[in-house]
């Protein structure tokens, strides 16, 4: 009896091993990807080093299963408008499945497996509860879209013009993750599908909103507060008549100069709008200043990849009107001492810069301080730094300093300073001279023009 349970032991003992051997084993599934007409399957893997492995082949899987359901873009999608553009709907398409990886449920786990190095997840998803669910997000997205999308066609109706923008785009926004579906439904004006009619519409208004200058060309002073204001209009053209309409939003911004900068501004009850940034206008010439809607307004200056956003880019134009703009400058009077090296300078070169950029940009410059609107003193001093006989190398260093003064106020508007701006040249203290002063000319152009700009007289 003993001899016999010690064999039964034994054979228990191999069996478990035998199992524990076979479980150790990859299973079929790794090796060989099951195929099922009623389910999509994703398969996973990840590397024990890696960080959070069981999560990053959850994820592989995951991507994997999606790998499987295939894009299919309506006849009717607005997406056809941009078809032919394949890096688009290459995005397109990866956006989709990206958002349908988030929204993915109702998943399970059939198998995982794992060996020392490796960690491998299975799962499954039902064809038949993946389509439901689908229809149920799908029905949910256009019940909202179709409600802002009424909403929007209210507003317009009254001439709200940014409500009804606002709600367009919200309209967009509820269904952009369904776009290659059929997105058809019945509203007031009978069967539409909501992206192609939504687009349209905000395409509707664009090509009937006007921005048209209140004067075919505007006349003003350099940098001066109280020039007449450079106003435009903002229409709505109607089958009756031109309606002014407000809370537009309006971009200005200078066309072919150096100026960079931008102004936003809302349309006021009688659609006027101010450009405030046209005091900044270079004098000498007529400018443009373009005026047009600021549809970052609506979207966000961070929305990039919105669908609507990128369609309008590339298929849409947004209204605009041009401004011109000539500019008178002021006239200006300039002082200047300038210390080269220890001695009075024959010639005021730095000064010579300061008045070339100045004249270029603001001021008609004088002889007779009583006929000046503007005093501008500037003092400079360039020093020796130092010579190294080994490499033939010199040194100096330059400071400098303007004031600008309102004559007829006796106010200093704007100083400003460089300071140890240092020259470097073989050969003599006269080259390193040169040196510096091409290096303070793009100071001045890059620092103390922009400042100068900015001065409201």
């Amino acid at each position: 009896m003993i001899k016999q349970g010690k064999i039964l032991l034994l054979l228990l003992l191999f069996i478990t091993a035998s199992l524990n051997a076979q479980s150790k084993r990859k299973p079929r599934w790794i090796n060989k990807r099951p195929v099922h007409n009623n389910y999509y399957i994703g398969i996973g893997k990840a590397n024990k080093s890696q960080t959070d492995y069981m999560q990053v082949a959850k994820n592989n899987a995951l991507s994997d299963m999606i790998s499987e359901i295939s894009v299919n873009i309506s006849s009717n999608s607005i997406l056809h408008q941009v078809e032919e553009n394949y890096e688009y709907k290459e995005k397109y398409e990866a956006y989709i499945q990206l958002s349908t990886k988030e929204n993915i449920e109702k998943y399970e786990i059939v198998d995982s497996w794992s060996n020392k190095k490796e960690y491998w997840i299975y799962y499954r998803l039902s064809k038949k509860e993946y389509l439901r669910l689908k229809r149920e997000r799908l029905n949910k997205a256009k019940d909202i879209s179709k409600d802002f999308f009424e909403k929007a066609r209210s507003y317009e109706k009254e001439f709200d013009i940014n409500n009804a923008l606002i709600f367009y785009i919200k309209a967009f926004d509820a269904i952009d993750k369904h776009l290659g579906e059929d997105l058809s439904v019945f509203t007031f004006d009978g069967r539409v599908f909501l992206d192609n009619a939504i687009f349209q519409s905000i395409q509707d208004i664009f090509s009937r909103i006007q921005i048209i200058p209140a004067e075919e060309t505007f006349k003003i002073f350099a940098l001066k507060k109280e020039n007449d204001p450079v106003v435009v209009k903002v229409k709505l053209k109607t089958k009756l008549e031109t309606q002014n309409i407000t809370n537009i939003p309006v971009l200005f911004s200078f066309q072919n100069s150096d100026i960079k900068k931008k102004e936003k501004v809302i349309s006021s009850n009688n659609g006027e709008v101010l450009c405030g940034i046209a005091n900044m206008a270079c004098k000498g010439r007529t400018q443009t200043i373009r005026a047009e809607l600021d549809i970052e307004n609506y979207f966000g200056e961070d929305s990039d990849e919105n669908i609507l956003k990128s369609i309008i880019a590339s298929r849409g134009t947004r209204p605009y009107g041009n401004i011109n703009v000539e500019v008178k400058g002021l006239s200006a009077y300039i002082k200047s001492n300038e210390i080269v090296l220890g001695k009075k300078a024959e010639r005021n070169s730095v000064s010579d810069i300061f008045k070339e950029e100045l004249s270029n940009n603001f001021f008609s410059f004088t002889d007779d301080i009583e006929n000046a609107d503007i005093l501008i003193e500037i003092n400079t001093e360039i020093k020796e730094g130092g010579k190294f006989k080994k490499h033939n190398l010199y040194t100096v260093f330059l400071n400098t300093s303007i004031s600008i003064k309102n004559l007829e106020k006796d106010i200093v508007i704007l100083t400003n300073e460089i300071q140890n701006m240092k020259g470097m040249r073989v050969g003599s203290f006269e080259q390193a001279i040169q040196d510096v002063l091409v290096k303070v000319q793009t100071k001045i152009e890059k620092t103390i023009i922009p400042k100068v700009r900015e001065i409201n007289l």
